[in-house]
């Protein structure tokens, strides 16, 4: 495993958002692995530690993690093999001391990717067309979701790596939609009022959906019928844009939150997303950086961040109201992922392996993915992996790279 190029810039773009808060140690890395100047020298994590947010690189893996400011909960999360381990360069040392206002996080967001409603018509995303939404009046939709850090390219690529896009284009005679949306500048409340104002307001679309992580609390708030002033106008919004309600798919949904997302697990959740957006496409590191970056200077009270959370007030509300959800229209994916057999395993990240144990896809819980209170139907529910047989292939944000989830898709939707 190393950093790609495409990572690299991810890497770059975080940097220089945050160009006016960065310290350069004569310690500190070059960017791009294999240009240090001769003075770079690895070092033992524990040793890094100190007043800034320190941005580290594996000096063999290339996975990019957060050593916290100290005092903090960072250096007791680390096993004691790891704190003497001299294998941590230091990319860029953060300051922490300037607050990081909403326009600056939304101009954050803004450059990983603008908010927009894609039509995948063509195979490729692009922005759907007033003719787009026009041919899809009142007809049968494929919408789907993305999840936090994360975009339609890198949620759902995968699709395209076989046939299962072009099928799906074919049976819903092109009528795939996708949104591209802000998960650290918004809410998922704000994500479904952003999404319904995008479509017109005599849509009538008979909807199915698949979505991804933190996309699920996106399409539950899509679809509540919560007397919650915040959902309530979502329903209002929703009346005669969409009409119908068909399957919804979870896949590694966040239906629950995760405890990660706690105050007392936010940097180890952190540091779980810096790994795989190391390596994976289906994470931004720009985004990941610049979360980090928020909760340091702002602290845990982001309604973006507290949504994730186990108990949020936000999944509080949406399990005790209605929807437009049935039993019989929930489907789902989980995966239940051995960490410590895996290739993550081997990318040295500062985690804490208690917590990667428990049985999970390294983000969500396996056992948070269902809807709370609502009945599995039969053969309703996708499993890579059980608490009695975990599997060391497939995680969080790998679960489309399988095709068992592709088949479980393709043999159920359209």
């Amino acid at each position: 495993m190393s950093l790609s190029p495409a990572k690299q810039a991810e890497l770059q773009r975080a940097l220089d958002a945050a160009d006016a808060d960065l310290v350069r140690p004569a310690r500190q890395a070059a960017l791009l692995p294999g240009t240090m100047p001769a003075t770079a020298a690895p070092q033992p994590a524990a040793q890094i530690a100190d007043a800034n947010l320190n941005i580290v690189r594996h000096q063999d893996s290339g996975c990019i993690q957060f050593i916290f400011p100290a005092p903090g909960v960072q250096p007791a999360l680390l096993a004691p093999a790891a704190r003497g381990r001299w294998e941590w360069i230091v990319q860029a040392a953060l300051r922490c001391r300037e607050q990081l206002t909403q326009s600056m996080i939304e101009k954050i967001e803004a450059a990983n990717k603008p908010e927009a409603l894609l039509s995948l018509r063509t195979g490729t995303p692009q922005p759907a067309t007033a003719a787009d939404l026009a041919a899809s009046r009142g007809r049968k939709v494929l919408l789907l979701v993305h999840g936090v850090f994360s975009s339609t390219g890198g949620a759902f690529g995968d699709l395209a790596a076989d046939t299962t896009m072009q099928q799906l284009l074919a049976r819903y005679d092109g009528r795939v939609y996708a949104y591209d949306h802000w998960t650290i500048a918004k809410t998922p409340q704000q994500n479904a009022l952003d999404l319904l104002s995008r479509l017109p307001a005599d849509a009538g679309w008979n909807i199915d959906i698949v979505c991804h992580s933190r996309g699920g609390l996106v399409v539950r708030s899509l679809l509540s019928n919560s007397d919650d002033a915040v959902l309530a106008a979502i329903a209002n919004r929703r009346a005669g844009r969409i009409a119908s309600v068909d399957k919804v798919f979870f896949v590694a949904a966040a239906n629950q939150g995760s405890p990660l997302a706690s105050p007392d697990d936010i940097q180890h959740f952190l540091n779980v997303a810096a790994m795989l957006a190391s390596f994976s496409g289906g994470m931004a590191l720009d985004l990941v950086i610049a979360l980090a970056r928020m909760v340091v200077s702002l602290g845990f009270g982001r309604p973006s961040v507290e949504a994730l959370a186990n108990g949020s007030a936000l999944i509080g509300q949406l399990n005790r109201g209605g929807t437009l959800l049935t039993s019989a229209s929930s489907w789902y994916v989980r995966a239940d992922f051995d960490y410590g057999r895996s290739a993550l395993a081997q990318t040295g990240a500062l985690l804490n392996r208690l917590l990667l144990d428990a049985d999970n896809d390294v983000v969500v819980p396996y056992g948070g993915v269902p809807l709370p209170g609502m009945q599995i139907a039969d053969g309703h529910i996708l499993d890579i992996g059980t608490p009695q047989h975990k599997q060391s292939e497939i995680w969080h944000t790998e679960l489309f790279k399988s095709a068992d989830t592709r088949d479980f898709l393709l043999k159920r939707l359209g």
